[in-house]
């Protein structure tokens, strides 16, 4: 049978932290109107200790006490010194209600910094209570229209957002911008909630609304403080993380080149935003398969925020992060361990071991050992996963189905196809009931589901479930989408399955052309659809026709992952194999030589892969009158299948001495 492997849709993983999020509205100034120094380092911290301790002396009950104690906090909080930063704000808090009062004004602007503590150490519930205990104040004392209302209203909005309740996120923040929308002139935290109104307009699938409201916060950011403002740079980076989001790859990049460019000039080169600029526009360049580009980027992030924080800021995990799914990626599976344990132990480190970062992290160093066939491991690691987010989002929130589908995803891989199929349905009733079904992460579960029923050999299943998955995708992006180009590579692939070559072959034109348009033709997927194109053409006998593919192919897997790669030896087989059905039996020899030195050095070893083209090899050796040389290969490969009788059919891809080649589902992503 074929080594057939096809490009498998992207899984729904929670990747950096450094990507875009909801903004807060912090307080203008402390309640005394001190100002907190930004440097944050040791020595400011030991100044503020100083002054807490020397207004203490004047009595708890003293405004300066408590503004000593607003600014200490704000320095922890910075430091992401929680503890402290919490502690801090306690005290301040307990001195302001026993000065002004539980419902004062002043007490009202602590609980929203302490609320904001919360929210960043993924303590939602408590941000929220206090949220809605300052909302509370602030719209007695000071009226539902007032600008300092606006100010906990985003904030609270940003709490329910990042507990998946978008609908609710979405009434506040429309609330606050009313409420700014009336002020005259303008403020700088009206572009602040139309950003984060877009994020969340997105998150309910509510695309012109979302980009309508990114483009609104650029104007109006830029109108107050002009093109080449740091806040601009945020609107751009998050903007840009959207396209990135809507795999509009093209589109975002001059975003994030701009705002990077804004950072530097502005900040300075080695400004921590420049490390989150870089840090962001690596995903753009991974998924257009600007690889090296993509890892110069992350390494130039890593340096400027290990220079700024040590190398233990959650900030050096994002990075650490976004280069572990690179050399997932590249299949360079030790380096992706190491950056991925390194990820962990900083996140476990700063947040703790049960927060909701640690359960990302987790996701993703699951799916690197579903890669490397360690599957049990990766279950594991993915109910730990499921664990921490229900215990801190509950059964339901949209995290518990994204790690139910990478779950799902590995048990495909071990051919647990029930199980698989179960835990696909759970996720993608989770979606369809909080999203609606026509959203396009629904697709994106569709699609994956397709693709474990294609595994499955359920073609039929797997066909309604992709032609689906492609009415929501070209109803929500138009039929030119580039996201569309893996769906209609997979569906393209069960066409062939089901010798329906005619369909299929239209499929993997559409699929290629789009990926053309959008300039990612240097990309793994788009080089796997050109192999899986190139396969289809041998099962029709059109040789000539499937050689230049193989040949793409293999261009685009050596520049990105190396001339050693085992993943190569699948295509140079597949080259050989249509030089030996048009009879250049010199030309396949080099390349069945090449594939077969490659796989003997593979380890563990891929018996299957080794019989498959020792088979080749053989019928090269034996049109080429070398009998005794092909007999022997002939043995060595009976040798390889001897080792692997006990294992499953799914890992046995046996082909004839005559290479007569048949489909049979994908193997591996």
């Amino acid at each position: 049978m074929k080594l057939f492997h096809f490009t498998i849709p992207i899984s729904v993983v929670c990747w950096a932290l450094a990507a875009h999020a909801q903004l807060p509205i912090t307080e203008t100034a402390n309640p005394s109107g001190l100002q907190t120094p930004k440097s944050g380092n040791d020595q400011d911290a030991n100044v503020l200790m100083d002054a807490v301790r020397k207004v203490s002396e004047l009595g708890e009950s003293d405004p300066q006490y408590e503004s000593a104690l607003y600014n200490l906090a704000g320095l922890y909080r910075r430091q992401h010194n929680y503890a402290e930063a919490e502690s801090a704000y306690k005290r301040a808090l307990a001195v302001s209600e026993k000065v002004h009062g539980a419902k004062h004004e002043e007490t009202a602007t602590l609980l929203n910094e302490l609320a904001l503590v919360f929210q960043e150490q993924a303590k939602f519930s408590d941000a929220r209570a206090l949220l809605q205990r300052a909302l509370a104040i602030r719209e007695q004392a000071l009226g539902p229209d007032h600008p300092l209302t606006a100010t906990v209203l985003n904030n609270l909005a940003g709490v329910y957002n990042s507990q998946g309740q978008y609908s609710e996120a979405e009434v506040l923040y429309k609330r606050a911008l009313t409420i700014w929308e009336n002020l005259e002139p303008e403020e700088l935290s009206l572009a602040v909630t139309l950003d984060n109104l877009a994020s969340v307009e997105e998150g309910l699938g509510e695309y012109s609304q979302a980009e309508e409201h990114f483009r609104r916060a650029l104007v109006v950011r830029q109108k107050i403080v002009g093109p080449n403002d740091t806040g601009v740079a945020t609107i751009l980076n998050n903007f840009g993380m959207y396209y990135n989001e809507q795999a509009r790859y093209s589109e975002a990049e001059p975003l994030l080149r701009r705002a990077l460019a804004i950072w530097e000039e502005g900040l300075g080169p080695e400004h921590p935003n420049v490390a989150a600029a870089l840090c962001n526009i690596s995903t753009a360049w991974r998924h257009q398969g600007k690889y090296s580009e993509a890892a110069t980027a992350l390494q130039g992030s890593l340096a400027i925020w290990t220079k700024a924080y040590g190398p233990e800021h959650p900030n050096i995990a994002s990075a650490l992060n976004n280069l572990g799914l690179l050399q997932k990626t590249l299949r360079n599976y030790p380096e992706a361990e190491s950056d991925f344990q390194r990820a962990l132990t900083i996140w476990e480190k700063t947040f703790g071991s049960e927060h909701p970062a640690v359960a990302s992290i987790l996701s993703n160093v699951a799916l690197l050992r579903k890669d490397e066939g360690k599957s049990l491991e990766a279950e594991k690691l993915l109910e730990r996963a499921i664990t921490i987010r229900k215990t801190f989002f509950g059964p339901e929130h949209l995290s518990v189905a994204v790690s139910l589908n990478n779950l799902a995803e590995v048990y495909s891989s071990e051919g647990k196809h029930k199980e698989a199929e179960s835990s696909y349905l759970r996720a993608l009733s989770m979606y369809e009931k909080n999203l609606g079904s026509e959203h396009p992460i629904v697709a994106t579960v569709l699609h994956n589901l397709a693709t474990g029923q294609m595994r499955a050999g359920k073609y039929e299943a797997s066909e309604q479930n992709l032609r689906r998955a492609l009415v929501i995708r070209e109803k929500q992006f138009g039929p030119d989408h580039p996201d569309l180009a893996p769906l209609l590579s997979n569906l393209a692939g069960v066409e062939q399955m089901q010798q329906k070559y005619a369909d299929a072959e239209s499929l993997y034109k559409r699929s290629l052309a789009l990926w053309n348009k959008a300039g990612l033709t240097k990309s793994l997927d788009f080089g796997q659809t050109m192999q899986n194109f190139g396969n289809l053409y041998l099962e029709e006998r059109k040789y000539d026709q499937a050689g230049p593919l193989f040949a793409e192919a293999l261009t685009i897997k050596e520049n990105s992952l190396g001339e050693q790669s085992a993943d190569l030896a699948h295509v140079l087989t597949l080259l050989a194999e249509a030089d030996i059905f048009r009879g250049y039996y010199s030309e396949a020899e080099p390349f069945c030589q090449r594939a077969l030195g490659i796989l003997e050095k593979s380890s563990p070893p891929d018996y299957a892969s080794l019989i498959y083209v020792m088979k080749a090899y053989a019928v090269v050796l034996a049109k080429t009158q070398r009998q005794a040389q092909a007999e022997l290969l002939e043995t060595k490969a009976m040798v390889y299948a001897a080792k692997m009788k006990n294992k499953s059919k799914n890992d046995t891809r046996e082909m004839s001495p005559s290479l007569q080649t048949s489909t049979h589902p994908p193997l591996d992503h």
